[in-house]
């Protein structure tokens, strides 16, 4: 006999991660994603636990995006 699902159902796709990993590389904050998706800052930290590859999406997009924030404040100090 299946377990019945409490509470409402996701509006989690898996096309999002890609969405989400381009607007990481703009700077997007968790809140920002949010917005774009239409939900609360708190389902993003749900789809995050839920969906390891929505979570992998926005290390990568925030990494290239640190990557790159980086490099132009080493050649910035190094004139």
């Amino acid at each position: 006999m299946e377990t019945p699902r409490v509470g409402r159902p996701t509006d989690y796709k898996p096309e999002y991660c890609e969405q989400a990993t381009k607007l990481c590389k703009l700077g997007a904050t968790d809140a920002e994603l949010g917005d774009f998706f239409e939900v609360t800052e708190q389902t993003i930290n749900n789809w995050k636990s839920n969906h390891p590859e929505f979570f992998e999406s926005l290390k990568k997009g925030k990494q290239l995006a640190d990557a790159e924030v980086s490099s132009k404040l080493y050649s910035r100090a190094m004139g």
